[in-house]
């Protein structure tokens, strides 16, 4: 599966061939990935995938073993222009010096051309800190939420959201997910990554997918072409479609169900239903290679 993109334009984010070897590990493998346009992107994978060695290596953190990395258009490798542009939200920050909230909103106000302090105001009160409060007594969750604000009111062109949620309880998940739409719509040039495992609770933001694992490119695409290409077909004794390839197929009760990718039918086989399958459904079709 292949999303289309438009190579006349200078790319946020491009990948060319991205290799990255540890040894005689590939954590990275002849990676391809183009962003050439603003809104929620979505970079997809199991722990272990790659998700953050891509990351490093196009924030200038980390060079590849072979292929190129670019951030508008530029190598991100000291490369101090390109990375004033990037904000990078980490799962596990660190908070070096800094005493608290207020503190940390201070010298981000320093770093980042277009840094909304009216926004970090509000979204104190969105993710119910303490601007006062030790940032190392806060708890995790409160620490998680704290990076976020960070990002969200840095306005960076470019901001980077590496499994944002983790620490986070159930309502302040979705409440994240739901101010980062409403940052897509009123500050629609920023590009937003979000990088993760947890597809379900993200998927519902996603403009742009890209699913990888152990480090190669298993799908891209929006997510309305991703799985509008793979569905179930379910019924008793049904045989795979030589039109579809089979992701997997199940037997409950002596219903057969199949998983399947490709282009749907006008209409089911005789004795047969068909229905769509969620993104995240897609994602363990394609990833699980020793399905139960």
């Amino acid at each position: 599966m292949e999303g289309r993109v438009d190579r006349n334009v200078i790319p946020i984010i491009q990948a060319d061939g991205l290799t990255r070897m540890y040894g005689k590990k590939a954590a990275l493998d002849s990676l391809d990935i183009f962003a050439a346009s603003p809104g929620i992107h979505g970079l997809l994978g199991r722990n272990g995938a790659g998700k953050s060695t891509f990351i490093r290596i196009i924030t200038g953190q980390d060079l590849p073993t072979n292929g190129k990395a670019y951030l508008f258009g530029k190598n991100p490798y000291d490369n101090p222009a390109v990375l004033s542009k990037v904000c990078i939200a980490i799962d596990r920050p660190e908070f070096g010096a800094l005493r608290n909230l207020k503190e940390w909103m201070c010298v981000s106000a320093s770093i980042y051309p277009n840094w909304d302090q009216g926004t970090a105001d509000r979204l104190v009160e969105r993710f119910e800190l303490d601007k006062k409060k030790r940032l190392k007594s806060m708890s995790r969750g409160m620490q998680t939420a704290a990076t976020l604000l960070v990002a969200l009111s840095s306005g960076a062109e470019l901001t980077i959201f590496d499994e944002p949620s983790l620490g986070l309880d159930a309502v302040m998940r979705e409440r994240f997910y739901d101010m980062l739409i409403d940052f897509r719509h009123t500050q629609p040039s920023r590009c937003f990554l979000v990088s993760t495992h947890l597809i379900e609770e993200v998927a519902r933001t996603l403009d742009y997918v890209w699913m990888i694992e152990e480090g190669k490119l298993l799908a891209s695409g929006t997510v309305a072409e991703l799985i509008g290409k793979a569905y179930q077909m379910s019924g008793f004794g049904i045989i795979p479609p030589d039109y579809a390839r089979l992701l997997r197929r199940e037997e409950t009760n002596g219903i057969t169900t199949l998983y399947l990718e490709g282009e749907r039918p006008e209409s089911p086989p005789q004795g047969s239903v068909i229905s769509p399958i969620s993104l995240q459904r897609l994602f363990v079709m394609l990833t699980d290679k020793d399905p139960v």
